[in-house]
């Protein structure tokens, strides 16, 4: 491996555009806030979930639980946000995760960023617990911790309406949390513009065990950028990148539409069926969902755009007719496809989309409802739960009725889904009766995705930091995501050259969370139109820094994986074996379809991992970072904090 320059923050002097300038942190014990400045942070980091991670490793005591006063959750707003830059609008949300007890985070889009950064704020941290909920509206400099107990108990649709009421104000964003996140439901979301959720790591549980029921921000302030004309004439060039990338036109139309055609690939590569019993779906059930003329496309009235997207990707639904007529809302997903359709085997189209938009008013996390739902489905079927168990509930296959019902009472904690509320692990230590075999999840958080066909996807899922989702690296093969070219001709299902793509796609996805920018229109999956090169222009000419590709790739990039690794290594006793695939796809094959045979070899699997974990630079036996590696990225007051507990491989 070639030597890599030692990058510093102390290169950069000083930052002199798209920043708001000022972190803003709010006590809710103490009824107070203050700020700090974000230049040194940014100089460090870039921004956006790399500030966070690293006041995170700086503030929180190594013992801090994610229940204690004393942890942070921070709002994050990437660095290129507010600008018009294209597809500058994420912000990372971070705190301890709920499942591991390590680092948590969640990315959401919407318009609640560029407001926070308006109104003269690039991040947001909550500390301690208010005695009673509580909402936080900033308008500009004037901050103020008000009463929600009018709010409490409200769904995320209802409490943006009685806010936007209350304050009179149509250009307010508002970021909350539904019954879910108030029953400190583990899976639950913070939800953005009443669609955008921030799933992951049980953010929305965090903010409900501060009692913390919404953000409203206003904001009436403007961004500099370093230099205005070149800053428009690379944003020019971009726009015209993305009318010409094929991938626009079709990410236009909403991502869902690649599965209106039974045949797409996708149905055989990322689905999990019946809580992992099978990762193939009939044809007949993909027909009847998803049937341009009588499925879920039919429901779709418009597509929106969060801010400054020159694409837009997310479909407005409405059901028109049957039992849900009269349901609309935002945000229907593939992965409403993967777990609220396939994981319960629901493929009635109304039901599937009368399931998501109650979830996102719910408040739940998509993803983790689904998994522990399918979960008790499975056990239903194996009669090791029985009606008694669910309170007369029938949790057959294919019962849209039961899985809506079952959101609800998760949501509630009512029943069974307050021994479902706490995760999977808890549930099944009090079931008992083999319940943990059928568990699927990483790193203590349920997940989704597929791991016995596409091998990069099982690798990127397995060694995510914050557990159990796909966008950390997730790559398909030698043609889909990735860099391009790649080495070699490989598929989506083999095992060799897949660590190399799933290492460069977990580092671009750094510096994308960092800077703000939806890797939609980045580098991942789909307009993908802008690279590494477009980022070091947006960031020169924005910020006024003297980046290089090899920077931003051999330092922004490692230091923000390597912040939130070390936070675990502090936090938990994660090891290799965390970063491997869910037992059952180790054991178990696909049942049908042109996969049928397949599963992880774990032999092959380990080689991938090693072959990972020296790209990192990361100890192959352990998993663990290396002294060497830390010190130069900077980072070496955290090595020497690691060594203490004997969490860092010294060479």
């Amino acid at each position: 491996m070639s030597e890599r320059k030692d990058y510093t923050m102390n290169e950069q002097k000083s930052i002199k555009g798209c920043l708001a300038g000022k972190i803003l942190w709010v006590d809710l014990s103490k009824d107070k806030f203050w700020c700090e400045d974000t230049e040194n942070y940014a100089l460090k980091t870039m921004g956006g979930r790399g500030i966070n991670s690293l006041i995170m490793l700086e503030r929180i005591q190594d013992n801090t639980k994610w229940t204690d006063p004393e942890n942070l959750l921070c709002f994050g707003v990437g660095s290129m946000v507010g600008t018009m830059a294209p597809g500058a609008c994420r912000v990372d949300i971070s705190t301890i995760n709920v499942f591991s007890g390590g680092k948590g985070s969640a990315n959401v889009g919407g318009f609640w960023g560029p407001e926070l950064k308006y109104a003269g704020y690039d991040n947001l941290i909550i500390i301690g617990k208010a005695k009673n909920p509580v909402y936080l509206y900033i308008n500009d400099d004037d901050i103020q911790i008000r009463s929600a107990e009018n709010l409490w108990g409200k769904d995320t649709f209802q409490t943006e309406e009685m806010l936007r009421a209350e304050l009179r104000d149509k250009h307010i964003k508002i970021a909350t949390i539904g019954p879910a996140g108030e029953n400190r439901v583990k899976g639950s979301a913070i939800i953005v513009d009443t669609a955008k959720a921030a799933g992951g790591s049980g953010v929305g549980c965090v903010m409900g065990d501060k009692r913390l029921k919404a953000i409203v921000v206003r904001g009436h302030g403007k961004l500099n950028v370093a230099e205005p004309e070149k800053f428009m004439a690379v944003i020019a060039e971009y726009n015209m990148k993305c009318i010409k990338q094929e991938g626009t036109a079709l990410i236009r139309k909403a991502p869902l539409n690649f599965y209106a055609n039974p045949e797409w690939e996708g149905w055989n590569t990322n689905i999990v069926a019946k809580n992992g019993q099978d990762d193939q779906w009939e044809y007949e059930k993909r027909i009847r969902l998803m049937n341009p003329q009588t499925g879920v496309p039919n429901m779709v009235k418009r597509i929106r755009a969060c801010y400054q997207c020159p694409t837009g990707c997310m479909p407005f639904m409405e059901i028109d007719k049957g039992e849900y007529k009269g349901t609309k809302g935002e945000g229907f997903w593939i992965n409403t496809i993967m777990g609220h359709a396939c994981r319960v085997d629901v493929s009635e189209p109304r039901a599937v989309v009368e399931s998501w938009i109650l979830t996102n008013k719910l408040g739940l996390d998509g993803d983790f409802a689904a998994s522990v739902i399918s979960w008790a489905f499975e056990l239903y079927e194996k009669g090791i739960i029985t009606k008694d168990d669910t309170d007369g509930l029938e949790l057959n296959w294919s019962n849209s009725e039961a899985f809506i019902e079952m959101l609800k009472r998760l949501a509630y904690r009512k029943d069974i889904g307050n021994l479902l509320a706490d995760g999977l692990t808890e549930a099944a230590a009090k079931i008992g009766r083999s319940s943990e075999d059928y568990i699927i999840q990483v790193k203590g958080q349920p997940s989704i995705e597929p791991f016995r066909v596409p091998k990069a996807w099982a690798l990127a899922v397995s060694t995510s930091p914050v557990a159990g989702r796909h966008l950390r690296g997730a790559t398909m093969g030698n043609t889909r995501y990735g860099p391009k070219p790649r080495v070699g001709s490989f598929n989506v299902i083999d095992y060799e050259n897949q660590a190399n793509g799933v290492y460069w796609q977990g580092k671009t996805k750094e510096i994308e969370d960092n800077l703000g920018i939806c890797n939609y229109v980045g580098t991942w999956s789909g307009a993908n139109f802008l690279d590494i090169s477009d980022f070091v222009q947006l960031i020169n000419y924005g910020m006024g820094l003297d980046v290089t590709e090899e920077n931003l790739m051999d330092y922004y990039a490692p230091i923000g994986r390597n912040m939130e690794k070390a936070f675990n290594g502090l936090h938990t006793n994660m090891s290799r074996d965390d970063d491997m695939p869910p037992k059952r796809f180790l054991l178990e094959e696909v049942k049908s379809g042109p996969y049928k045979g397949f599963k992880i070899d774990e032999d092959q699997y380990n080689n991938m991992l090693d072959e990972y974990y020296n790209l990192w630079e990361w100890d192959v036996k352990t998993g663990r970072q290396t002294k060497t590696l830390l010190e130069r990225l900077g980072m070496k007051e955290i090595a020497d904090r690691l060594a203490k507990k004997g969490k860092i491989v010294k060479k």
